[in-house]
């Protein structure tokens, strides 16, 4: 239904309008509130226990998540919890964090921590692993990270939403995953926060534009990524992005940067990636993801 609603607004154009946007940006808190609310959650977890979960044979399940704050690493481990066996769980970490997240992890198996500098975000240290080739062997990976967003009124629930509906609940997470039994399937995730529009490129194009092509993309610039970095993926999808072997000194030094930085590029060309690899982007649904051509984008 809210698909419905969704895809009809845009026919309207509405959804280009900063008011539209702004009640958007509300409903969405609102139905998050919801989402998160225990009588739902409770209803929820009551209705997994009769339906059947997909099929999802023998598939290499793992999880790699950046832990800027090894405080919530607990909701990390947490999310293995609907699978029978614990999952691997590969943690970057900040250097000056890692006793704080060896104390987190005491008592649980299957658990690696990686120690990196920190710069670059989430996705500087996500790349080290993806380039280490650990991941290799996993027919699907669910890429996490520790958000906040202190700058936003919703950062925290806006992770833990995340964190749910990626990995929260036995059905829909086994119904995503059975996506990956279709080696056409590079990329899976939240179609709420898959981002289309010009607005969400910000000043981030002329890098975009160079990874991409970099990569072995050819014609105009193609658009589409999941805000927050966050979803399931398949290792060899990301490989034209992982051949281009970018370093933790590639990236910029923290300094609390909102946009226009290597890591937000690069968070923009990982979708990029997986249709280059020839794969597909899909809802958690199953639904194809398709990009648009950003080149009359640019000039609005």
């Amino acid at each position: 239904m809210l698909l419905w609603v969704k895809s009809n607004i845009k026919k309207t154009g509405l959804h280009k309008t900063p008011w539209f946007k702004y009640i958007y940006e509300k409903v969405f808190l609102l139905a998050e509130r919801v989402y998160l609310s225990w009588p739902i959650r409770w209803i929820r977890r009551i209705l997994d226990r009769f339906r059947k979960p997909h099929d999802i044979g023998s598939l290499k399940i793992a999880i790699v998540a950046h832990a800027f704050y090894p405080e919530l690493i607990k909701e990390i481990i947490a999310c293995r919890k609907i699978f029978e066996q614990d999952i691997p769980i590969y943690l970057t970490v900040p250097e000056d964090r890692v006793a704080q997240a060896e104390q987190k992890i005491t008592g649980y198996d299957n658990i690696t921590i990686h120690v990196v500098p920190n710069r670059g975000r989430d996705i500087a240290p996500f790349l080290a692993v993806l380039q280490s080739r650990v991941l290799d062997d996993y027919d699907a990976v669910l890429k996490l990270h520790t958000k906040r967003s202190p700058h936003l009124p919703d950062g925290n629930r806006r992770r833990r939403t995340i964190f749910l509906t990626l990995c929260g609940e036995k059905y829909a997470t086994y119904r995503a995953l059975s996506l990956f039994m279709d080696s056409t399937t590079g990329m899976v995730g939240l179609s709420d926060l898959y981002r289309t529009l010009p607005a969400f490129m910000m000043d981030n194009a002329d890098r975009v534009e160079k990874i991409a092509h970099d990569m072995g993309a050819t014609g105009p610039l193609r658009y589409g990524f999941f805000e927050g970095s966050m979803f399931w993926f398949r290792p060899s999808a990301l490989e034209p992005l992982r051949k281009l072997n970018f370093q933790l000194h590639d990236f910029e030094v923290e300094q609390g940067q909102l946009d226009a930085t290597l890591h937000h590029a690069v968070e923009r060309c990982f979708t990029l990636a997986v249709w280059q690899s020839g794969m597909e982007v899909r809802d958690l649904h199953g639904r194809k993801l398709e990009s648009v051509e950003y080149k009359a984008a640019r000039k609005i």
